[in-house]
């Protein structure tokens, strides 16, 4: 069953590729009822990765993607959306960005997914001058502290594959990323604007 599962998977995503985003922003605008789920299998796992990168939170990552697409269908008449993968990716941006303010969470500023687009020659500047001062500030961390946070946000290791790798407690590996995040926030406050 769970092969056959994997087999309609595959189908679905294949049939997904071939309609172009053009077409889904026709079929969104026109109300067809597979749309939603055809944009939903081509952009929410590339959406939720964005928005992880930064929060870090499977649940609020989950509930944002949600939102998003509820809110895409029910007010698809109003949106003006012309190309579709720069509104999505805005969008989460944008819902990423309105989390932080009301929650006071801590971003993970050592990730630059969200500018992978668009960059201009300033930009890059920037977030180089961003990647010397993180790696800086990184460097400067307690030995334990750095090490943690190196397997979690270079070498994406998950939080129980570093306990198990130290032989600590996955609260003790949460609890030493967070002293990185909040050593590297201060560092990088005046760069908060470009990284989002």
């Amino acid at each position: 069953m769970h092969k056959f599962a994997h087999i309609i998977n595959e189908v679905l995503s294949s049939q997904t590729n071939i309609v172009s985003d053009q077409d889904l922003v026709r079929k969104l605008k026109a109300a067809d009822n597979d749309v939603l789920e055809l944009i939903y299998q081509r952009y929410a796992q590339k959406l939720y990765h964005a928005a992880y990168n930064l929060l870090r939170n499977k649940e609020v990552c989950e509930d944002l993607i949600h939102d998003l697409f509820v809110d895409l269908w029910l007010k698809r008449e109003t949106y003006n959306i012309n190309v579709l993968k720069p509104y999505l990716y805005a969008a989460i941006k944008s819902r990423v960005l309105m989390h932080l303010r009301s929650s006071k969470s801590i971003i993970d500023i050592s990730s630059m997914e969200f500018t992978d687009n668009g960059r201009t020659p300033e930009h890059l500047y920037a977030l180089k001058e961003v990647s010397q001062i993180s790696n800086h500030e990184i460097s400067n961390l307690p030995h334990k502290c750095r090490e943690i946070y190196k397997l979690s946000r270079l070498e994406q290791r998950s939080h129980k594959e570093i306990a198990i790798l130290k032989g600590i407690s996955t609260k003790t590996v949460e609890s030493q990323i967070t002293i990185a995040l909040k050593r590297l926030r201060p560092a990088l406050k005046d760069y908060m604007t470009l990284i989002l």
